[in-house]
């Protein structure tokens, strides 16, 4: 009996199952991502207002990080713990995106424009 079949009584050494990477799902994955990126630039010639723009550009965002999260860093196998772990990661994000958002607007109405050098000159 070999050395490992005694640490690892319940694994066989004769069934070995090399883990072989899914080229055409990979291929498909980067098709994917090439598309959406391609996409991006397209939408950026929409001139969309500002707010719509951003959302658009948030959402196609969105898709290609999952899926690079879900296929190139491997998450899809993973279990539920890693992904409450990254909801909450993506509820933080969100809220920290969210919060300098909301303050902007605000304190954009409590903003005023103050020249400072002309005032510096003033006698």
């Amino acid at each position: 009996m070999s050395d490992r079949a005694a640490v690892f009584p319940d694994v066989d050494p004769r069934a070995h199952h090399p883990h072989r990477p899914n080229a055409t799902l990979y291929v498909a994955v980067f098709v994917a991502l090439a598309v959406l990126t391609v996409t991006t630039v397209l939408v950026s010639y929409w001139h969309l207002p500002v707010l719509a723009a951003v959302i658009v550009a948030m959402m196609i965002a969105t898709v290609k990080a999952s899926l690079v999260a879900t296929f190139f860093m491997h998450l899809k196998g993973e279990r539920l713990f890693i992904y409450g772990i990254l909801g909450l990661t993506a509820f933080f994000v969100l809220f920290l995106f969210i919060l300098p958002i909301s303050d902007q607007g605000f304190l954009s109405s409590k903003m005023t424009h103050t020249n400072v050098a002309a005032e510096a000159e003033a006698p």
